[in-house]
C-alpha cells in the first residue's frame, strides 16, 4: 500500500475535521493509506476494499476503531452515517458501488466524493442525483475535486444478480458462458488480447493457473476443453466474484484465489496462463506484472510453461530472459505479442 499521499488524499487532508465522530465508511478506488489518518477523528472506520493487497495492508493495522473487508458486496455496520468515496475511473463501477453501499447508510448520512478531474469525478453528480442527493463542490486543488451531499431518502435494497453482464465465448466445439461485474477488466466482452491468447494456447494437462483471471475466461475455457485442475487468481474482489459466477454457470470445478501477485499461491503448476494487468486507475503500472514474471518460474513444475499476452509496446522480453532459459514469441501482430516461456 502506498504511504505517499495521492493528490486526492492531499485535498482531503485540508478537511480532516469533516469526519469528526462519524461512523465513517471508506470505499472506491483507494490509492494510499490516508484513511488511517482519520482514526483519531472518527467514531469508527470501515474500509471496503476491492483490492486484496489493500485489504491485507489495512487488516494488519491494529486499532479498536478500524474494521475492513474484501468483498464485491460490502456489508456495513448499522450505525454507518458517513461515506468517503474515492471515485473510480469506470463510471459503471461507481454506479455499482453506490447501489451497494447507499441502502446500508443511515438516513441523513453525509456523502463525500473525491477524485481526479481527468478521471471523471464530475460524473458523481449525475450518479447521486438519481438517489436525490444534490452534491456541492467544496474544494478543488491538485487537479482533483471534493464534493459533499446528504442522503435524505430511502434507497432500494441492493440486488447483485442484475449487475452481471452475460456473454458467450466460442471455443472449439464448446461455448463458454461468462458473467462479469463492473470493475472487471474489459467488463462484458472478450478483449482482443485474450482472444489471441486462446487461439495460440496448446492442449492443456495437469494443473493450470490463470493469473489475473478477470471474469475467468482463459482458465474456465481451458477447463471446458481439457481434463485439468484449474486455479484462477486475481487481486480484485469484482474479478473473484465474477470468476466464481462463471465457473458456476458452466458447472466447472476450480479453485479461485484472491491474491496480490503470487503471494497466496502455495503449489506448482504445469501451465500458467495470463493476460497480465498493466493499469492501475488511470495510470500505466508495470510493477505487478514485473513481479509476476520474476516469480512465475518458482510456481512451475519441471517442463512447465508460462503463456502470456502483452501489448507490443511492453518490453517484457528482457525481464523474461533473467528468469527463463527458453522463451519464444508465438505471435506478434504489432499490437499484441503472445509469449511462451519454458522452465
Amino acid at each position: 500500500m502506498n504511504t505517499t499521499l495521492h493528490a486526492t488524499s492531499q485535498v482531503l487532508e485540508r478537511h480532516d475535521n469533516l469526519f469528526e465522530q462519524q461512523h465513517l465508511v471508506v470505499a472506491g478506488q483507494l490509492a494510499d493509506a490516508y484513511p488511517l489518518q482519520l482514526l483519531e477523528q472518527v467514531a469508527s472506520l470501515q474500509i471496503c476494499c476491492n483490492h486484496f493487497g489493500h485489504y491485507q495492508y489495512f487488516s494488519e493495522q491494529s486499532h479498536s476503531k478500524l474494521s475492513c473487508q474484501f468483498s464485491a458486496q460490502a456489508q456495513l455496520q448499522e450505525n454507518s452515517n458517513a461515506l468517503l468515496f474515492f471515485m473510480p475511473k469506470a463510471k459503471q463501477e461507481a454506479a455499482y458501488l453506490f447501489a451497494c453501499i447507499l441502502p446500508q447508510l443511515q438516513q441523513g448520512a453525509e456523502i463525500f466524493v473525491v477524485g481526479e478531474n481527468r478521471g471523471g469525478v464530475k460524473g458523481c453528480e449525475k450518479l447521486l442525483a438519481s438517489y436525490g442527493i444534490k452534491l456541492n463542490k467544496i474544494d478543488s486543488a491538485r487537479r482533483c475535486s471534493l464534493y459533499f451531499g446528504t442522503l435524505n431518502q430511502t434507497v432500494p435494497a441492493f440486488q447483485l444478480e442484475p449487475w452481471f453482464e452475460h456473454f458467450e465465448v466460442a471455443l472449439p466445439a464448446k461455448t463458454l458462458q461468462v458473467k462479469s461485474l463492473p470493475g472487471v477488466f474489459n467488463h462484458g466482452k472478450l478483449d482482443e488480447g485474450s482472444q489471441l491468447l486462446l487461439e495460440q494456447l496448446p492442449a492443456m494437462h495437469g494443473a493450470v493457473l490463470d493469473f489475473g483471471c478477470g471474469a475467468g475466461i482463459i482458465g474456465a475455457s481451458q477447463a471446458l476443453l481439457y481434463p485439468i485442475q484449474i486455479s484462477l487468481l486475481d487481486v480484485s474482489a469484482y474479478a473473484i466474484a465474477s470468476t466464481q459466477a462463471t465457473l458456476k454457470e458452466n458447472a466447472i470445478a476450480g479453485t479461485v484465489i484472491a491474491s496480490d501477485g503470487l503471494s497466496e499461491v502455495k503449489q506448482r503448476f504445469d501451465f500458467i496462463v495470463s493476460n497480465p494487468p498493466f493499469h492501475a486507475g488511470i495510470a500505466t503500472q508495470y510493477e505487478t506484472t514485473e513481479t509476476f514474471l520474476a516469480q512465475a518460474k518458482q510456481h512451475l513444475r519441471e517442463n512447465g510453461e508460462l503463456w502470456i499476452v502483452a501489448n507490443s509496446f511492453l518490453q517484457y522480453e528482457s525481464l523474461i530472459k533473467q528468469h527463463f532459459s527458453r522463451y519464444e514469441t508465438k505471435l506478434d501482430n504489432k499490437k499484441f505479442k503472445i509469449l511462451r516461456c519454458c522452465v
